[in-house]
């Protein structure tokens, strides 16, 4: 905690205690946080008392905040707030519905021209193929305005997301180019090519707060996810080679170690397909304390991804909390209600 006079200043806004502990650690610099407006920050520093000798500006968060950056960069920030912050504007609200949309008609498109009665006829082709000609002229139109209007090009790339949405329309016109009288070879190449326009629907991650919470969990746990795929992968070796040496000369299917690691591969995960059973009695119950094992040896490292879940959840649904606040108390700032009472710390 820090203390300025008689008032306390609470770790729980955590993005504004970072701001108040970099004053002091520097000395005098201080910058705003991403996610509070400048008109309630400027009231918060007012509430604690602090007065930046060197203050440290940060990209405009606002289109009020972003009077010295030009007219092309006003434009660049106001198309980059249409196009990736939803919120901004009931604008940016219907292009971002528009884009779910478009998105399900592509899915659709895409698994209605694979049945059997539509695959044969022409006038059926001509309809799926001007359908996602549109469609891929909108992803093609909205990916190359997100990239020109980003603030970091390098960021931007970085994204695996936005590389998705570079597979979902690349296919398309690959298949225009090299046409349909390319050969065997070609025909080949064009339905491996087919295969990635099934990712458009992964276009639909950024629309949804909960999937891209997934993401960043998934990436957060890569460390833990190796360790549960390396403990899967050595239990499927050893199980499946005990197994291979137990049922070599039952005829049961266990003709060598690959085949045994396929059964204990999906044994350990409790799939069980059952097409491969153990006939010997010690088989089966050495199958049967593989089941047991499995369980304890898949779970534990399973704690540790919920673990980090459940820490991820928390600070989702805290920073949630931050900006339903600070959105009220801009509304206020705005209609005068900050006249009577100063800075206050966010609800928990």
């Amino acid at each position: 905690m820090i203390l300025s006079g008689t008032s306390i200043l609470s770790t729980e806004i955590r993005s504004l205690f970072d701001s108040v502990l970099y004053y002091y650690q520097s000395k005098g610099e201080i910058y705003r946080p991403a996610n509070i407006p400048e008109r309630v920050f400027s009231k918060e520093i007012e509430f604690y008392r602090l007065f930046p000798e060197k203050p440290t500006e940060l990209l405009p968060t606002t289109v009020s905040a972003s009077e010295n950056i030009g007219f092309w960069g006003r434009f660049q920030l106001l198309l980059w707030l249409f196009l990736e912050k939803p919120q901004s504007s009931s604008g940016a609200r219907i292009w971002a519905s528009l884009n779910i949309i478009i998105i399900l008609v592509s899915v659709c498109n895409l698994i209605s021209e694979s049945m059997p009665s539509y695959r044969d006829s022409v006038e059926a082709n001509k309809i799926f193929f001007a359908v996602d000609a549109c469609c891929v002229s909108y992803f093609t139109i909205d990916i190359l305005l997100r990239l020109g209007s980003s603030p970091s090009k390098r960021k931007f790339l970085k994204e695996v997301l936005n590389w998705f949405d570079l597979l979902a329309v690349l296919p398309f016109y690959v298949e225009l180019l090299l046409g349909e009288n390319s050969g065997t070879d070609g025909m080949m190449a064009l339905r491996v090519l087919r295969l990635f326009r099934i990712t458009r629907v992964l276009k639909l991650i950024r629309h949804s707060q909960q999937m891209m919470l997934m993401l960043l969990v998934l990436r957060n746990c890569f460390s833990e996810l190796g360790i549960l795929f390396c403990t899967w992968l050595m239990g499927a070796l050893v199980f499946g080679t005990i197994m291979h040496y137990i049922e070599v000369d039952a005829e049961s299917g266990f003709d060598s170690v690959l085949y045994a690691c396929w059964w204990a591969a999906v044994t350990m995960t409790t799939v069980g397909y059952g097409d491969m059973t153990p006939q010997t009695n010690i088989g089966k119950a050495f199958g049967s304390m593989i089941l047991f094992i499995s369980m304890i040896y898949i779970a534990l490292p399973m704690t540790l991804i919920v673990s980090k879940f459940n820490t991820a959840l928390e600070d989702w649904k805290q920073q949630e909390r931050t900006q339903i606040y600070y959105k009220k108390k801009e509304d206020e700032l705005r209609n005068g209600g900050d006249e009577e009472t100063g800075g206050s710390p966010a609800p928990r």
